[in-house]
């Protein structure tokens, strides 16, 4: 009996083939759109379901957190069972979460299904694998480029889509869509999709080999300083995903529906970053651009250190959080590459680590957004400062030991 999904014939290297790196974009957009369609609406929706603004943070907090817990698992099982079986699964359990989703008749339930989106996205995280398993260094850095710029039109059309999907219809549509698109990715990986793992190995999904696998990637500089630096910075540009929309609204009169075009604003800056890196990264490699990124991020830090004592015009504002996108699209797939270095013949679980760890930091961003939370932009300049320069201190560190490694 031939299986529903079959493995295409492939025709030249799975890196070579732009179908198959957009599709990796594709399924490595799918959690910033999850989260970048629904930034317009947080209020809307918390006001709609009877709770306070604040709490509508929750809507992306929540999914940060489970989307954490969930990649551990979903790059553990492609490791063990294979890459598209797994991904298939995952795939369908995020639609089924998204239909959820749109039928929640409370905040609460709406919550629970945000969970379990977060918990079933592992298309993120088996992508990253997927491009481990077919080229690393150079080769994985310009793919990763490819990716985040893929995923960086996320943000520049997924919150004016969340917006009109508002005003023509209800904030349930904006779920719905997201049930059409995850439909979309599984039958396009179902049928697009080859095996990218060379191997399975079923042993590893045991508490042995994760006990392992985590002693050795925690004593890896370049995972330690790639994820460190790399999540800390998105834990800066989570701020902006929970609560930007009510910060505007209320410092500076933008209605929620007008959010999302200064958004894609901001979400160009990303994708020039992403783009710069795979231009730039074949001719002065992943060192040399590291130091450029984090210079960025650096001066983002810093103006957004100056804003806390001044009350800036929305360009102005915007300007600094600009800035920091801007860092934020250099540094996450140069820090990634870096971080997937070390992984070895375990590239699906340090992927899981890699997001895991990133989103954690996303939920601690959220979690500090929302406890700075007032009339002003106060709360997004003040996690944008304090992330930014977590995340430089833990690159000048890396290179201080360095240099002193060398000397002794």
């Amino acid at each position: 009996m031939r299986p529903f999904f079959m493995e295409p014939v492939l025709s030249k290297p799975l890196a070579e083939r732009n179908d198959f790196i957009l599709l990796l974009g594709g399924l490595s957009a799918l959690t910033a759109l999850t989260i970048d369609i629904t930034a317009p609406a947080t209020g809307v929706i918390a006001r709609n379901l009877s709770v306070s603004e604040s709490m509508g943070s929750m809507i992306v907090g929540v999914y940060f957190l489970s989307y954490g817990v969930g990649q551990l698992f979903w790059g553990l099982l492609s490791d063990a069972f294979g890459r598209k079986k797994v991904l298939l699964i995952s795939l369908a359990l995020f639609t089924a979460a998204s239909v959820g989703a749109a039928l929640a008749t409370s905040f609460w339930v709406l919550i629970a299904f945000r969970v379990a989106q977060g918990l079933s996205a592992g298309a993120p995280v088996i992508a990253r694998a997927m491009v481990r398993d077919i080229g690393s260094g150079v080769v994985a850095a310009k793919i990763l480029a490819v990716l985040m710029a893929v995923t960086a039109i996320a943000p520049m059309i997924a919150p004016i889509m969340g917006a009109g999907l508002m005003v023509l219809f209800s904030w349930r549509a904006i779920f719905v869509f997201l049930a059409l698109f995850g439909i979309a990715l599984l039958l396009l990986s179902g049928f697009n999709t080859p095996e990218t793992a060379k191997e399975t190995r079923p042993e590893r999904f045991s508490l042995r080999f994760v006990t392992y696998a985590f002693k050795y990637l925690f004593r890896q500089r370049d995972f330690l300083v790639g994820m460190s630096v790399s999540s800390l910075t998105f834990g800066g540009y989570a701020s902006v995903l929970s609560i930007g929309a009510v910060v505007v609204e209320r410092m500076y009169a933008l209605p929620p529906t007008a959010f999302g075009t200064i958004f894609a604003i901001g979400a160009i800056f990303i994708l020039g970053g992403s783009v710069a890196v795979r231009l730039l990264v074949g001719r002065i490699g992943l060192l040399n651009i590291g130091t450029i990124s984090v210079s960025v991020l650096g001066v983002a830090s810093v103006l957004h250190a100056v804003l806390l004592f001044m009350e800036p015009t929305l360009t102005v504002f915007w300007g600094a959080v600009c800035m920091y996108m801007l860092a934020f699209g250099l540094i996450l797939p140069s820090a990634q590459a870096v971080a997937m270095e070390p992984a070895g013949d375990m590239p699906g679980f340090a992927s899981s680590v890699l997001g895991s760890m990133l989103m954690i930091a996303g939920a601690l961003g959220t979690m500090v957004a929302g406890a700075l939370l007032d009339e002003s932009h106060v709360a997004i300049s003040g996690t944008m400062t304090i992330f930014g320069v977590l995340a430089v201190g833990c690159f000048i560190a890396a290179r201080v030991y360095d240099r002193r490694k060398v000397k002794g």
